[in-house]
């Protein structure tokens, strides 16, 4: 007996005031025997219930009982459909799904269809525009590792190119400027590290569970994004760029602006993912200092260049 779905059969009573036994198994995909057996420990658990024989009948909370059935409003669940709409476009197992389904279930059936509509207004598109297998693959791997508190042995490749073999406590995974991360203890540098998907080389399983550590992610994330090197560069730019430049940069970077052309400073890690954004927008864009960031580019252009050239 899940008590999740113990909560939501609740839910779901409080906010449609009758419900058959046959709708809740579908729901929930399990028999009317379970959701008998259910509605019994909720019973138990000193919430009334009382069910209706008949065609017209089904399951119900007793209406003396002072419960405020206005648990979620159409605010509520609109957000909640529209944020796992972004889950559904990523995951491809029933957990997602049936969520949904169960959400949709507490809506009133005259509402359905405006909560429908509004949650199609925003949409959250997790997926990457070129299909990538590995990616996908890695998720439902540390998803499940997460879950089942499973050790993961990571064939990672650093910033430099380096190889190493870690060992990892997986704990949660990121989302970060449409790049996805896992976040876990790594146990060969016995701290809390942040592993890109796209340097992973290979992920094994080992079977191996582990006791969770207290870890306060709050504070992980802040000393890890503010005490990251980062540098400050200079750019320029034609004015026939500056709404493709400035939707990525923000337009608060802009200094100054002289025949045409734009200076601007913008802020990224100091390391070569870090310069390597500025290639995004090609030859609509100039770095002009530091000096060690404009002659990196200038080499790796150079590079390109003679790589095509032959």
């Amino acid at each position: 007996m899940k008590v999740d779905r113990l909560i939501s059969i609740i839910m779901l009573l409080l906010q449609r005031k009758t419900i058959t036994a046959q709708e809740l198994a579908k729901i929930f995909e399990v028999s009317t025997r379970t959701i008998y057996r259910d509605i019994e420990a909720i019973n138990q658990a000193g919430i009334p219930i009382i069910t209706y024989p008949g065609p017209t009948g089904g399951i119900q909370i007793m209406e003396e009982y002072r419960v405020d059935k206005r648990l979620f409003t159409i605010s509520d669940l609109t957000s909640l459909l529209i944020g796992l709409g972004g889950f559904h476009s990523l995951l491809s197992d029933s957990a997602v799904n049936n969520t949904i389904a169960k959400i949709k279930g507490m809506v009133p059936q005259d509402q359905i269809k405006e909560i429908e509509q509004k949650a199609n207004e925003i949409s959250f598109d997790m997926t990457p525009w070129v299909d990538d297998s590995r990616q996908g693959s890695y998720f439902s791997i540390f998803k499940k590792a997460i879950s089942e508190r499973q050790i993961l042995i990571l064939e990672y490749r650093n910033s430099r190119g380096s190889l190493s073999i870690r060992e990892v406590e997986p704990y949660r995974l990121l989302n970060k400027n449409q790049v996805w991360y896992l976040q876990g203890y790594c146990l060969l540098r016995n701290e809390l590290r942040t592993f890109r998907f796209y340097r992973i080389e290979k992920v094994s399983e080992t079977y191996k569970t582990f006791e969770p550590r207290q870890i306060d992610f709050s504070e992980f994330n802040e000393n890890f994004y503010t005490t990251a090197p980062k540098v400050e560069i200079t750019i320029r730019f034609h004015e026939d760029n500056k709404t493709e430049i400035i939707g990525y940069c923000g337009d608060g970077v802009i200094e100054s602006f002289k025949d045409g052309y734009y200076t601007a400073k913008i802020i990224t890690m100091d390391n070569e993912d870090g310069y390597k954004t500025l290639f995004q927008f090609g030859d609509k864009c100039q770095c002009l200092e530091p000096k060690r960031v404009r002659d990196y580019l200038g080499n790796l252009s150079a590079s390109i260049a003679k790589l095509y050239a032959e």
